[in-house]
């Protein structure tokens, strides 16, 4: 959102920093005491304190096993789940979903692009042992994923530098686009092929097909994939079996979604 002319009369900080708070213990990969949070928020242990009390007393904040630190609620995540249950394409999506889970075996996604994030909007879990360790919720860096590259793959050449700007693109595996350009080659291979095959692109062991959803003006929107550790593959049945039926729910969905163009 751009701000406004009004911005400092409009805008209310404590509201912010109470927000802020969550995204701090939202992002941090263990529970956080009250000095953590004080000096990531660069507040007196006193105004994170107070903070800490108020989001703790509404539920959106917990204390953790440990004493005297906290992690998210279960009130966020109630929140969440309000969040993306309100998006219509996963209403539209849910039940193509469900039917490619259970024709290929394999768990499927629907993803979107959020900042330079894909974010999991729903999963439908293989009902074999071959599950993938991708929900609902999920975060992963765009760049280094090939859903985040089907995603990406409706920016032109402005808009795919201006994602990039000033983005790190640290190696993840030997698969990573580590650079502009190559990123820009992956985006181009979506465009060519219409999906993408991954087999250890994002991490050791396991493999995805992923194929981007369009809405009513061909723009990519969303990306279906399905994923799973590698056993649950048939390899010799990728051409032939797996992309053709992840392609086919995607175009069920854009259709759904007005899309006219061709599958």
């Amino acid at each position: 959102m751009s701000e406004s002319a009004n911005h400092s009369i409009y805008f209310v900080p404590g509201l912010q920093r109470g927000l802020r708070v969550l995204e701090i213990l939202g992002a941090a990969a263990e529970p956080m005491s009250l000095s953590d949070i004080a000096r990531e928020m660069e507040l007196s242990r006193s105004s994170a304190f107070r903070l800490v009390y108020t989001l703790r007393y509404m539920g959106f904040i917990k204390e953790a096993e440990q004493k005297n630190t906290f992690t998210l609620g279960a009130r966020v995540l109630n929140l969440g789940f309000a969040y993306l249950n309100q998006l219509p394409i996963t209403s539209i999506a849910r039940p193509h979903l469900a039917a490619l889970r259970d024709k290929t075996g394999v768990s499927t996604h629907l993803s979107v692009l959020e900042g330079h994030d894909v974010l999991y909007l729903g999963s439908h879990q293989a009902r074999t042992g071959f599950v993938s360790n991708m929900v609902t919720g999920t975060r992963v860096d765009a760049y280094a994923s090939a859903i985040g590259w089907c995603l990406l793959s409706s920016l032109d050449e402005a808009e795919l530098a201006a994602f990039c700007e000033g983005l790190a693109m640290p190696a993840k595996t030997e698969h990573t686009p580590t650079s502009v350009a190559e990123l820009r080659a992956r985006v181009d291979q979506v465009r060519a092929d219409g999906h993408v095959f991954s087999r250890g692109f994002h991490e050791p062991g396991g493999s995805s097909v992923a194929v981007p959803v369009r809405d009513h003006t061909g723009k990519v929107v969303a990306c279906v994939n399905i994923s799973g550790p590698d056993s649950g593959f048939d390899f010799d049945r990728i051409d032939t079996f797996y992309v053709p039926e992840t392609r086919a729910c995607a175009l069920r969905i854009s259709r759904e979604l007005g899309y006219g163009g061709p599958g």
